[in-house]
């Protein structure tokens, strides 16, 4: 292909041709457009791929920042006087929580106002003053001010980096670049975690680890400002040169098909190739909630329900005593070993998600679940007397990872960002995500009373019951959107609602 910068220069001369109306600029267009011809197959992934890293550094600061303090926790409360507070170590833990729900509500909006790209470049701030202020925290409350900051960051990068990545990567390629969002945060929860091992030989490194945090979010802040926008948020604008440009240094071309319904558009009722007036129902509350866009609002926040409510956390919980049990007494070994092999299963879907779509591998991901959770269930009631007990609780709970990582980690977000409409997709995905961290929150303050209360085994026989009920709304509710273009997922969306 031409190099970039040939691209946009040809892109720039085709609309400047047809502005300057006439056959001259009709012949000049035509030439422009017969020189440029939409890249494929490996030559397209190689465009759009850099553009699609650098958003996911997003997503690794939101897995790092999860998994900073497993490892460095109890080091870091005994140098601010809070280790026998734990209250106050709870409040370290969940207070990204409470910056993740905020920063995810907030940045759809600001997301469909100013840009992807803005919004992206904005997230990147929180990130980098949260965590030097965790660095040096000197005091409790500087500690939870840097999580706070942090939390706005990676929760508006929950919501930021997946939309961005659907809206610039092709039909045929969506499953696999978008599922880079979630490998990108299994690599930032192992690498937090590979991180803490040196706190073994020196207490005082948990300040280095969040000084290393910094370093993603930098990159990310400086790097969004060369990538192209969203064409499809420009296009939605009205700046369709800026839009035909930013396709032709993703794709190679400019998008023609959009370029003629934007015309018509036009033409119909004067928007100036935005999106038609009325088209959709708003980005208002009452507007997410509208006829036109109740069944979206539907699949998407239950699938992010029921992500947290089929049981992730309790694993990822009992995971260091299963593997204390079965002979691994290092914490950091379990921790290492679960992180990993999330990040194998996510590295299988990526393969798999534009292969067999995503309703097979959602239901192959719930069944897989669900039968772990029995494993380990089984396992937990029989520890006192079968002596396989702790190593058949850590297959379950490796096979429960493997499975999420194939399709319950990834979908969620990918699908939440190709059902929505352009006008609304910013606000709607933000309330999508909001729903993931509100009931993480509350999984995270429940589970462990609920376990003392009715047992660890009934607790995943729960979780297994949860598995059979995602099963059946995967299965009755969800749009397969595999291969198809975002437009054609909008009419099909619509004609459900209707």
């Amino acid at each position: 292909p031409p190099p970039p910068g040939g691209i946009v220069t040809c892109a720039a001369d085709v609309e400047a041709g047809t502005a300057s109306g006439g056959d001259d600029g009709d012949d000049a267009a035509a030439k422009a457009g017969k020189a440029l011809l939409p890249l494929e197959g490996a030559a397209l992934m190689r465009n759009v791929l850099p553009a699609v890293l650098v958003a996911c550094l997003g997503a690794f600061s939101f897995g790092y920042h999860l998994g900073i303090v497993n490892p460095a926790l109890e080091h870091l409360a005994l140098d601010l006087g809070i280790a026998a507070n734990v209250q106050m170590k709870g409040l370290v833990v969940s207070t990204v929580l409470i910056g993740a729900t905020v920063g995810s509500l907030c940045s759809g909006k600001v997301a469909d106002d100013l840009g992807r790209k803005s919004a992206l470049i904005a997230s990147a701030a929180p990130l980098v003053a949260g965590s030097l202020l965790c660095s040096c925290a000197s005091a409790v409350w500087i500690m939870l001010l840097g999580r706070v900051l942090c939390g706005l960051g990676i929760g508006a990068a929950s919501n930021l980096v997946p939309m961005y990545v659907a809206e610039i990567a092709p039909e045929k390629m969506r499953g696999t670049l978008g599922s880079l969002n979630q490998l990108a945060i299994c690599i930032g929860i192992l690498l937090a975690v590979i991180a803490g091992l040196p706190l073994a030989g020196n207490p005082l490194w948990w300040h280095n680890m969040f000084l290393f945090a910094a370093g993603p979010a930098v990159l990310q802040g400086a790097l969004m400002t060369v990538v192209p926008e969203s064409p499809g948020w420009l296009r939605r604008k009205g700046r369709i040169a800026e839009a035909e440009a930013a396709e032709t240094a993703l794709w190679g071309a400019p998008d023609l098909v959009a370029t003629a319904a934007a015309a018509a558009a036009a033409s119909g009722d004067g928007d100036s190739g935005a999106m038609p007036k009325g088209k959709d129902a708003g980005a208002s509350l009452g507007g997410l909630f509208a006829p036109s866009n109740r069944r979206q609002m539907t699949i998407g926040t239950t699938l992010f329900f029921l992500q947290q409510m089929t049981g992730v956390n309790a694993v990822i919980y009992f995971s260091s005593s299963m593997f204390a049990a079965s002979g691994v007494k290092s914490a950091v070994a379990a921790s290492v070993a679960v992180c990993a092999i999330n990040v194998f299963g996510t590295l299988c879907s990526g393969q798999a998600l534009d292969r067999m779509g995503r309703k097979p591998l959602l239901i192959g991901s719930f069944v897989g679940m669900g039968a772990s959770c029995l494993v380990i269930a089984a396992a937990m009631s029989a520890q006192a007397t079968w002596s396989l007990a702790g190593p058949v609780a850590v297959a379950g709970t490796l096979a429960y990872m493997v499975c999420f990582g194939l399709g319950c980690g990834p979908i969620p977000g990918l699908l939440s960002s190709e059902i929505f409409s352009p006008a609304i997709r910013g606000s709607a995905m933000s309330l999508c995500f909001v729903t993931h961290w509100v009931f993480n929150f509350v999984i995270g303050q429940a589970f462990l009373p609920v376990v003392q209360a009715v047992g660890g085994p009934a607790v995943f026989l729960g979780f297994s019951a949860m598995c059979a009920a995602s099963v059946l709304f995967v299965q009755t509710q969800v749009l397969e959107t595999k291969g198809k273009s975002l437009e054609s997922i909008q009419r099909e969306m619509m004609a459900l609602n209707n």
